[in-house]
Protein backbone atom coordinates (compact mmCIF):
# COMPACT_ATOMS: atom_id res chain seq x y z
CA UNK A 1 0.00 0.00 0.00
CA UNK A 2 1.27 3.81 -0.85
CA UNK A 3 0.98 5.85 3.07
CA UNK A 4 1.95 9.00 4.16
CA UNK A 5 5.01 8.59 7.00
CA UNK A 6 8.05 9.37 8.81
CA UNK A 7 11.16 7.49 9.88
CA UNK A 8 12.36 10.48 13.02
CA UNK A 9 10.66 13.14 14.10
CA UNK A 10 11.01 16.33 12.18
CA UNK A 11 9.60 19.31 10.03
CA UNK A 12 6.86 18.25 7.47
CA UNK A 13 9.43 17.32 5.46
CA UNK A 14 9.52 14.39 7.39
CA UNK A 15 6.17 12.84 5.73
CA UNK A 16 7.07 11.33 2.78
CA UNK A 17 4.73 9.05 0.48
CA UNK A 18 6.32 5.71 -0.17
CA UNK A 19 4.88 1.79 0.32
CA UNK A 20 4.80 0.24 3.37
CA UNK A 21 3.69 -3.13 4.17
CA UNK A 22 -0.33 -4.22 3.85
CA UNK A 23 -1.36 -4.53 7.63
CA UNK A 24 -3.15 -8.17 8.35
CA UNK A 25 -5.78 -7.79 10.96
CA UNK A 26 -5.10 -10.28 14.03
CA UNK A 27 -8.16 -11.82 15.96
CA UNK A 28 -10.70 -9.17 16.95
CA UNK A 29 -9.50 -6.48 14.51
CA UNK A 30 -10.47 -5.74 10.93
CA UNK A 31 -8.96 -4.05 7.79
CA UNK A 32 -9.98 -1.02 6.98
CA UNK A 33 -9.48 0.70 3.38
CA UNK A 34 -9.50 4.52 4.21
CA UNK A 35 -12.01 7.18 2.08
CA UNK A 36 -10.96 10.07 4.49
CA UNK A 37 -8.43 11.17 7.43
CA UNK A 38 -8.49 14.26 8.63
CA UNK A 39 -5.99 15.95 10.15
CA UNK A 40 -5.44 17.28 13.57
CA UNK A 41 -2.79 19.53 15.45
CA UNK A 42 -1.91 16.46 17.22
CA UNK A 43 -0.44 14.69 14.23
CA UNK A 44 2.01 17.80 13.75
CA UNK A 45 2.88 17.42 17.23
CA UNK A 46 3.64 13.73 17.10
CA UNK A 47 5.39 14.26 14.04
CA UNK A 48 7.81 16.84 15.47
CA UNK A 49 8.21 14.49 18.74
CA UNK A 50 6.23 15.60 20.88
CA UNK A 51 4.90 12.38 21.27
CA UNK A 52 6.94 8.85 21.10
CA UNK A 53 5.55 6.72 18.31
CA UNK A 54 6.26 4.09 16.65
CA UNK A 55 9.11 4.11 13.60
CA UNK A 56 8.67 4.72 10.99
CA UNK A 57 5.43 6.04 11.42
CA UNK A 58 1.81 6.58 9.80
CA UNK A 59 -0.13 9.19 11.80
CA UNK A 60 -4.51 9.76 11.04
CA UNK A 61 -7.12 9.22 14.01
CA UNK A 62 -9.45 10.74 11.91
CA UNK A 63 -10.63 7.63 9.91
CA UNK A 64 -13.82 7.05 7.78
CA UNK A 65 -13.52 3.72 5.13
CA UNK A 66 -14.57 0.18 4.18
CA UNK A 67 -14.07 -2.82 5.87
CA UNK A 68 -11.90 -4.76 3.46
CA UNK A 69 -11.39 -8.08 5.58
CA UNK A 70 -11.75 -9.03 9.31
CA UNK A 71 -9.27 -11.31 11.58
CA UNK A 72 -10.05 -14.36 13.36
CA UNK A 73 -13.35 -14.41 15.86
CA UNK A 74 -14.39 -10.98 14.76
CA UNK A 75 -17.98 -10.88 14.75
CA UNK A 76 -18.68 -6.91 15.14
CA UNK A 77 -18.27 -6.03 11.37
CA UNK A 78 -18.60 -7.70 7.83
CA UNK A 79 -16.38 -6.76 5.22
CA UNK A 80 -17.79 -4.19 3.15
CA UNK A 81 -19.32 -2.27 5.95
CA UNK A 82 -18.32 1.48 5.98
CA UNK A 83 -16.94 2.45 8.97
CA UNK A 84 -16.05 5.47 11.17
CA UNK A 85 -12.90 4.87 13.47
CA UNK A 86 -13.48 5.71 17.29
CA UNK A 87 -9.85 6.90 17.88
CA UNK A 88 -9.09 6.15 21.76
CA UNK A 89 -7.47 2.50 22.34
CA UNK A 90 -8.33 1.09 25.37
CA UNK A 91 -8.18 -2.15 27.05
CA UNK A 92 -11.88 -2.33 27.62
CA UNK A 93 -11.34 -3.76 31.23
CA UNK A 94 -10.50 -1.24 33.96
CA UNK A 95 -12.37 1.08 35.78
CA UNK A 96 -12.74 3.73 33.90
CA UNK A 97 -13.72 1.51 30.97
CA UNK A 98 -16.24 -0.61 32.91
CA UNK A 99 -17.84 3.19 34.04
CA UNK A 100 -18.29 3.51 30.65
CA UNK A 101 -15.42 6.78 30.60
CA UNK A 102 -12.85 4.80 27.81
CA UNK A 103 -11.00 8.23 26.90
CA UNK A 104 -9.47 7.82 30.72
CA UNK A 105 -8.92 3.96 30.45
CA UNK A 106 -5.72 3.69 32.01
CA UNK A 107 -3.85 1.44 29.47
CA UNK A 108 -5.08 4.38 26.74
CA UNK A 109 -3.77 4.90 23.24
CA UNK A 110 -4.76 6.88 19.76
CA UNK A 111 -4.59 5.65 16.88
CA UNK A 112 -2.12 7.24 14.78
CA UNK A 113 -0.01 8.15 17.81
CA UNK A 114 0.56 4.64 19.46
CA UNK A 115 -0.37 2.77 16.40
CA UNK A 116 -0.09 3.49 12.95
CA UNK A 117 -3.73 5.46 11.88
CA UNK A 118 -5.12 6.74 8.55
CA UNK A 119 -2.49 8.22 5.98
CA UNK A 120 -2.24 5.26 4.33
CA UNK A 121 -4.52 3.38 2.37
CA UNK A 122 -4.69 0.98 4.64
CA UNK A 123 -5.53 0.57 8.23
CA UNK A 124 -5.91 -2.01 10.88
CA UNK A 125 -7.98 -1.50 13.71
CA UNK A 126 -9.49 -3.14 16.95
CA UNK A 127 -13.07 -4.34 15.36
CA UNK A 128 -14.75 -2.87 18.93
CA UNK A 129 -13.40 0.10 17.68
CA UNK A 130 -15.77 0.87 14.52
CA UNK A 131 -19.14 2.75 14.22
CA UNK A 132 -21.42 2.25 11.37
CA UNK A 133 -21.53 5.45 9.13
CA UNK A 134 -25.13 4.78 8.65
CA UNK A 135 -25.58 7.70 5.86
CA UNK A 136 -23.42 9.94 6.79
CA UNK A 137 -20.92 10.66 3.59
CA UNK A 138 -17.20 9.44 4.48
CA UNK A 139 -15.61 12.86 4.13
CA UNK A 140 -18.42 14.49 6.54
CA UNK A 141 -17.57 12.02 9.01
CA UNK A 142 -14.07 11.66 8.64
CA UNK A 143 -14.23 15.29 10.26
CA UNK A 144 -16.02 14.49 13.54
CA UNK A 145 -14.04 12.41 15.92
CA UNK A 146 -11.42 14.40 17.44
CA UNK A 147 -12.69 17.87 16.63
CA UNK A 148 -16.88 17.30 16.79
CA UNK A 149 -16.67 14.49 19.51
CA UNK A 150 -14.52 16.47 21.70
CA UNK A 151 -16.32 19.76 21.64
CA UNK A 152 -19.21 17.61 22.73
CA UNK A 153 -17.68 15.91 25.55
CA UNK A 154 -16.87 19.06 26.90
CA UNK A 155 -19.90 21.40 25.94
CA UNK A 156 -22.49 18.85 26.61
CA UNK A 157 -20.89 15.61 29.05
CA UNK A 158 -18.70 17.94 30.80
CA UNK A 159 -20.22 21.66 31.43
CA UNK A 160 -24.06 20.72 30.39
CA UNK A 161 -24.25 23.75 28.32
CA UNK A 162 -27.65 24.69 27.90
CA UNK A 163 -30.26 28.24 27.13
CA UNK A 164 -29.10 30.53 29.29
CA UNK A 165 -25.58 30.37 28.59
CA UNK A 166 -22.58 32.06 27.31
CA UNK A 167 -19.70 30.19 25.69
CA UNK A 168 -16.68 32.13 24.76
CA UNK A 169 -14.68 29.47 22.56
CA UNK A 170 -11.00 30.28 21.91
CA UNK A 171 -9.20 29.77 18.18
CA UNK A 172 -13.30 29.45 16.89
CA UNK A 173 -11.98 29.36 13.22
CA UNK A 174 -10.24 25.98 13.42
CA UNK A 175 -11.08 22.32 13.92
CA UNK A 176 -12.25 22.33 17.28
CA UNK A 177 -13.09 25.77 17.60
CA UNK A 178 -15.71 25.57 14.58
CA UNK A 179 -17.08 22.47 16.13
CA UNK A 180 -17.19 23.68 19.47
CA UNK A 181 -19.32 26.79 18.06
CA UNK A 182 -21.29 24.83 16.48
CA UNK A 183 -22.42 22.54 19.81
CA UNK A 184 -22.51 25.65 21.81
CA UNK A 185 -25.39 26.96 19.20
CA UNK A 186 -27.43 23.55 18.63
CA UNK A 187 -27.41 23.54 22.36
CA UNK A 188 -29.33 26.65 22.46
CA UNK A 189 -26.17 28.97 24.31
CA UNK A 190 -24.86 32.18 23.02
CA UNK A 191 -21.40 32.34 21.44
CA UNK A 192 -18.66 34.74 22.00
CA UNK A 193 -15.98 33.64 19.39
CA UNK A 194 -12.29 34.82 19.84
CA UNK A 195 -11.29 34.68 16.05
CA UNK A 196 -7.62 36.89 14.81
CA UNK A 197 -8.64 38.32 11.57
CA UNK A 198 -11.23 39.52 9.54
CA UNK A 199 -11.26 36.17 7.11
CA UNK A 200 -11.97 34.21 10.16
CA UNK A 201 -14.73 36.88 11.93
CA UNK A 202 -16.49 35.91 8.81
CA UNK A 203 -16.20 32.17 8.87
CA UNK A 204 -17.55 32.23 12.12
CA UNK A 205 -20.23 34.52 11.97
CA UNK A 206 -21.54 32.32 9.05
CA UNK A 207 -21.23 29.61 11.54
CA UNK A 208 -23.52 31.48 14.24
CA UNK A 209 -21.73 33.10 16.37
CA UNK A 210 -23.57 35.78 18.27
CA UNK A 211 -20.64 37.62 18.59
CA UNK A 212 -16.73 38.15 18.00
CA UNK A 213 -13.86 39.68 19.43
CA UNK A 214 -10.49 39.75 18.11
CA UNK A 215 -7.83 37.50 20.50
CA UNK A 216 -5.00 39.73 20.18
CA UNK A 217 -6.64 42.82 21.25
CA UNK A 218 -5.42 44.75 24.35
CA UNK A 219 -8.72 44.97 25.85
CA UNK A 220 -10.16 41.29 25.13
CA UNK A 221 -11.50 40.96 28.71
CA UNK A 222 -13.10 43.99 28.75
CA UNK A 223 -14.66 43.33 25.55
CA UNK A 224 -15.70 39.92 26.61
CA UNK A 225 -17.61 41.96 29.52
CA UNK A 226 -19.38 44.22 27.76
CA UNK A 227 -20.41 41.71 25.49
CA UNK A 228 -22.16 39.83 29.03
CA UNK A 229 -23.36 43.29 30.86
CA UNK A 230 -20.22 43.09 32.67
CA UNK A 231 -21.09 39.25 33.96
CA UNK A 232 -18.69 37.66 32.01
CA UNK A 233 -19.21 34.25 30.37
CA UNK A 234 -20.65 31.27 32.01
CA UNK A 235 -18.59 28.97 30.09
CA UNK A 236 -14.75 29.28 28.65
CA UNK A 237 -13.98 27.13 25.74
CA UNK A 238 -9.71 26.92 26.40
CA UNK A 239 -7.80 24.79 23.82
CA UNK A 240 -4.81 27.07 23.38
CA UNK A 241 -3.47 26.57 26.75
CA UNK A 242 -1.11 28.57 28.81
CA UNK A 243 -1.07 31.77 27.46
CA UNK A 244 -4.65 32.26 27.17
CA UNK A 245 -5.72 30.62 30.79
CA UNK A 246 -5.07 33.66 32.75
CA UNK A 247 -7.47 35.74 30.41
CA UNK A 248 -9.90 32.94 29.92
CA UNK A 249 -10.17 33.14 33.95
CA UNK A 250 -10.61 37.00 33.91
CA UNK A 251 -13.34 36.18 31.20
CA UNK A 252 -15.55 33.80 33.55
CA UNK A 253 -18.83 35.06 35.32
CA UNK A 254 -19.05 34.28 38.91
CA UNK A 255 -19.92 30.23 39.33
CA UNK A 256 -18.54 30.08 35.57
CA UNK A 257 -16.97 26.75 34.10
CA UNK A 258 -13.52 26.68 32.29
CA UNK A 259 -13.01 24.09 29.88
CA UNK A 260 -9.23 23.35 29.49
CA UNK A 261 -8.68 21.11 26.35
CA UNK A 262 -5.41 21.59 24.68
CA UNK A 263 -1.87 23.46 24.79
CA UNK A 264 -1.71 24.85 22.04
CA UNK A 265 0.37 27.59 23.48
CA UNK A 266 1.96 25.99 26.10
CA UNK A 267 1.80 23.90 29.13
CA UNK A 268 2.64 26.05 31.75
CA UNK A 269 0.60 29.29 33.56
CA UNK A 270 -0.48 31.23 36.23
CA UNK A 271 -4.23 31.92 37.71
CA UNK A 272 -5.13 33.68 41.31
CA UNK A 273 -6.29 30.97 42.89
CA UNK A 274 -8.13 33.43 45.13
CA UNK A 275 -10.25 33.89 42.19
CA UNK A 276 -10.88 30.44 41.20
CA UNK A 277 -12.74 29.55 44.88
CA UNK A 278 -13.74 33.17 45.57
CA UNK A 279 -16.14 32.93 42.79
CA UNK A 280 -16.61 29.57 42.91
CA UNK A 281 -14.93 28.75 39.36
CA UNK A 282 -15.39 25.20 38.15
CA UNK A 283 -12.09 24.05 36.13
CA UNK A 284 -12.99 21.15 33.85
CA UNK A 285 -10.40 19.04 31.94
CA UNK A 286 -11.48 17.45 28.56
CA UNK A 287 -9.80 14.76 27.07
CA UNK A 288 -10.51 12.84 24.20
CA UNK A 289 -14.44 11.88 23.74
CA UNK A 290 -16.42 8.12 24.33
CA UNK A 291 -18.56 6.38 21.41
CA UNK A 292 -21.76 7.74 22.95
CA UNK A 293 -20.24 11.27 21.88
CA UNK A 294 -19.86 10.10 18.28
CA UNK A 295 -22.75 8.42 18.12
CA UNK A 296 -24.07 11.77 18.71
CA UNK A 297 -22.33 14.23 16.93
CA UNK A 298 -22.72 11.60 13.24
CA UNK A 299 -26.49 11.54 14.34
CA UNK A 300 -27.04 15.21 14.39
CA UNK A 301 -24.40 15.78 11.21
CA UNK A 302 -26.83 12.90 9.55
CA UNK A 303 -29.69 15.11 10.25
CA UNK A 304 -28.00 18.47 9.19
CA UNK A 305 -27.49 20.37 12.63
CA UNK A 306 -23.98 20.42 12.41
CA UNK A 307 -21.63 20.78 9.33
CA UNK A 308 -17.96 20.16 9.33
CA UNK A 309 -16.39 22.36 7.00
CA UNK A 310 -13.71 21.16 4.68
CA UNK A 311 -11.25 23.97 4.48
CA UNK A 312 -9.17 21.49 1.79
CA UNK A 313 -8.84 18.15 0.83
CA UNK A 314 -5.59 16.91 0.04
CA UNK A 315 -4.19 13.79 -1.29
CA UNK A 316 -1.80 11.24 0.72
CA UNK A 317 1.13 12.80 -1.28
CA UNK A 318 0.00 16.45 -0.40
CA UNK A 319 0.07 15.35 3.57
CA UNK A 320 3.03 17.84 4.27
CA UNK A 321 1.56 20.37 3.01
CA UNK A 322 -1.59 19.79 4.95
CA UNK A 323 1.12 19.84 8.23
CA UNK A 324 2.36 22.97 6.50
CA UNK A 325 -1.07 24.93 6.62
CA UNK A 326 -1.93 23.48 9.84
CA UNK A 327 1.25 24.82 11.57
CA UNK A 328 0.63 28.60 9.67
CA UNK A 329 -2.67 28.65 11.59
CA UNK A 330 -4.70 29.86 8.70
CA UNK A 331 -6.84 26.74 8.97
CA UNK A 332 -11.34 27.79 8.82
CA UNK A 333 -12.90 24.29 9.93
CA UNK A 334 -11.23 21.12 9.03
CA UNK A 335 -7.92 19.18 6.56
CA UNK A 336 -8.63 16.14 4.49
CA UNK A 337 -6.26 13.48 3.42
CA UNK A 338 -7.88 11.14 0.84
CA UNK A 339 -6.23 8.23 -0.94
Amino acid sequence: MKAARYHSPGGPEALKLEGAPDPEPGPGEALIRVLACGVNRIDVWARSGRYKTPLPHILGADIAGEVVSIGLGTKEVEPGARVLVYPVLTDGTCVYCRLGKPNLCLARGFVGIATDGGYAELVKVPATNLLPLGDLEPKAAAALPVNFGTAWNGLVTKANVGEGDTVLVWGAAGGLGHAAVQVAKHLGARVIAAVGDEKKRQFVESLGADAVVDSRSHDFVERVRSLTDGFGASVVFDHVGGDTWPTSFDCLARGGRMLTLGLTSGAKSEVDVRKVYQEELKLMGVYGQSKEDIRSVMELTSAGRLKPFIYRELPLRAAKEAHEIVESREVQGKILLTP
